[in-house]
Formats: C-alpha cells, structure tokens, sequence
C-alpha cells in the first residue's frame, strides 16, 4: 500500500487486542466493507506483555468466532478464593458449582493478540498498515478524512478509536475524559511457587488495596500487589528475594511458597472513562473509552463485549457512520458500563481501607456471599461476563 491516497469503509486506529479483534470481527460480518487497520509497530502485531484473565463468556465468544483455538498457555480458573486480609470474612466460588467447564482463563496477551493479527491477514477486506499512525481527522458531512503519520490521506465513512488510554482519536475528537485516581500503585510481576495451584485464583483485600494470584503453567502465578505511593518508591527499591518475603507475609501460605519472581513493573492504579465514546462518524472502544482497575480483571473482557456490541450494531448499517448507529451502539453499552465499573469500584473502595464502619459490611457480605447460593452465583456470573 504505497499509494498516498486511498479509501477504505472503516479504518480502525489501532491494531493491539481490541483493534485487531475488531478487524476480524467485522471484516468476517461485513465482507462488502473494506476495513483498514492503522498500527504503529512496524512488525507483526504489538509486543502485548500482559497477562489476561479471560472471563468465562468471553472464552466462549472468541471460541465461536474461531479465534481461541487451543491456546497453548492457556490456563482454565476453576476456583476462585476472595478473602479480607486478618478478618474472618472470606468466599470461595467454583466452576463446577456454576455449571461451567472454568469461570476463566488466564492467558497470554501476546499469544491472544498474534492470533487475532493473523487472522486479519486472512481475510481479503482488511487491509494491515504497519508503522502507521492516525494523526489528524478532517470531519465532512458523508466521510471522514484520515491523515497518518507517513502523510496519506484516507478516506472513510467510520473511524474506530481502539487505541488504549492515551488516545489519539479521542483527542482529536476532543471527547471528555474523565479520571479518578486511586492512590493506589499496581505492581505485577509473575511468580514461582513451590507447587501447582490447580485452578484455584486468589483475590485478598490488604488495607491498602488488593492482591491477586492467577494460576498459570509449571506452577506459576500471575501476581498483582497494591500499594499506596509511599510503599511503591520503597518496593521499587527491593532486592527480589525481600520482595518475595514480603509478598509471602502480606499474603499468606494459602497458595503455597514463593520461590522467585519475574522483574516487577510498577503503575499507577485509576478509573479512566470517556463521557462519551462518539463523535460525528467516529466511535472510541475498549481502554480508549474506559480504563479499570485490575480488580476482578474485567479490563479486556469489557472491550471485548463492546467490540462485540459495535459489531451488531454495524451488521445491517448500509452507511457505518451515521449518527443513528453510533448513539444506538453508546445507548446499548451503558448498562454493561454501569455495572462492571460500579462493581470495580465499589470493591476497590470497600476493601481498600481500615475504618471500622467498613470492615463490619463487606465481611459480612463476603461471608453471605459464601453462604447464599443465589447471590454468589449472581455475583459469579457477573464476573463470567454472563446475563444473570
């Protein structure tokens, strides 16, 4: 594609889990559309080092659309384990209790990404652009048109902003961004235990927010550790083999001994959400609309749905940019947004503290959800990504 002038029916800017997913999705339901994929890196699909937990719905949605495949890191969550650091309130919930094969997976966002890459190559309506970036948007009544870095011009009748939370579409199309920050500081790495945790996830609530386990291969671990600002500049400063001293005292023996650990990244923890994700002929999904706290790892699965949501949307669109689609499609993902950024956040600032008149409630909800049935699956299925 060396021509500097070209036209498409919808270019995505981005091409990482969201932007590349959407590609498929859309291309494999709009064979008459011709769809372009501007993505920055030159080479293949982004180099995504994240971990993923895959809900359990979103699972079954990538299998559907023949994506998923037998991911070879894949490992199935069968049980999960969500307790309150020093307090006797404490639930477990398990797949075989709802009715499903695992409540998730946790997977590789490098392995998940290259598959949906490869699947664009497939398909003859997608167009890739390597090395390619949106830089400036020109709004016109019928069509947008797209400048990118290297200088062509496209022209298109939709632009999809799937391109994180530092948005390039978002800016240009001047939609308000909100931000609320946690004080908190994520710090991730993977760790070696000295056994297997067979299925089991673990989710504790510290006083200064929470730590999580996900189970991995060769008995592995996907970590997540919550700090205030002050503990993250004296963690940054750990040797490994304190760090992992201090993970074991903070989280117990529950899952076993920690022997060793990958080299830690420290980030800021915020919920970031646009006020609104359209704008005339352009549409911003996945973390440049929303950005959550790592909290029950509803990140990924929440783009997901709105790439799923989008697409339907556009199925019977004879002009993907009108203002009736896209209100249709910000209509129907208000719901969904409610209530899994609610959830978020309602944990993080529930569990994240020490005052008294909090620690009462939430044990006494996490020991009803241990025994409720109704409830736990409730609360179980929402996190599955299922309608209740």
């Amino acid at each position: 594609m060396d021509a500097k002038k070209l036209t498409a029916d919808v270019v995505i800017a981005g091409g990482s889990l969201v932007g590349a997913l959407t590609g498929v999705m859309l291309a494999r339901q709009r064979p008459d559309w011709q769809i372009l994929v501007c993505e920055p890196r030159l080479e293949g699909p982004p180099n995504d080092k994240r971990i993923i937990a895959l809900a359990a719905a979103s699972a079954a949605r990538l299998q559907r659309l023949g994506v998923l495949g037998e991911l070879t890191d894949a490992t199935p969550i069968r049980h999960i384990h969500i307790s309150d650091k020093g307090y006797l309130g404490a639930t477990e919930i398990h797949a075989e209790q709802e009715q499903v094969d695992a409540l998730g997976y946790v997977v590789s966002a490098a392995e998940l990404v290259n598959r949906f890459y490869l699947a664009c190559q497939q398909l003859d309506n997608v167009t890739w652009l390597a090395g390619e970036s949106v830089e400036q948007l020109h709004h016109e009544t019928d069509k947008v048109q797209v400048e990118t870095v290297s200088g062509a011009v496209i022209d298109t009748q939709l632009v999809i902003g799937a391109d994180g939370q530092n948005s390039k579409i978002r800016s240009l199309c001047r939609l308000p961004w909100q931000v609320e920050d946690y004080q908190q500081i994520g710090c991730i790495s993977t760790v070696k235990l000295d056994r297997d945790l067979q299925g089991w996830a673990y989710e504790r609530f510290t006083e200064f927010g929470p730590m999580a386990l996900l189970p991995m291969a060769n008995q592995q671990a996907s970590l997540v550790w919550t700090f205030n600002p002050e503990q993250a500049e004296t963690a940054k400063q750990w040797s490994s083999a304190e760090f992992l001293t201090r993970c074991q005292r903070a989280f117990g023996y529950r899952a076993g001994r920690l022997t060793a650990r990958s080299e830690p990244v420290f980030y800021p923890l915020q919920l970031k959400k646009a006020l609104r994700s359209t704008y005339h002929r352009t549409v911003i999904i996945g973390n440049a609309s929303h950005a959550l706290h790592p909290i029950a790892g509803q990140g990924f699965n929440l783009g997901l749905r709105d790439v799923e949501c989008l697409v339907q949307e556009l199925s019977a669109a004879l002009d993907p940019g009108t203002f009736a689609v896209l209100d249709a499609y910000q209509q129907s993902r208000t719901r969904d947004y409610d209530a899994i950024i609610n959830l978020t956040d309602g944990l993080v600032r529930g569990f994240s503290n020490t005052n008294r008149l909090m620690v009462v409630p939430r044990n006494l909800a996490l020991m009803t959800l241990q025994h409720c049935a109704p409830l736990r699956s409730r609360f179980a299925r929402l996190t599955m990504g299922m309608k209740s």
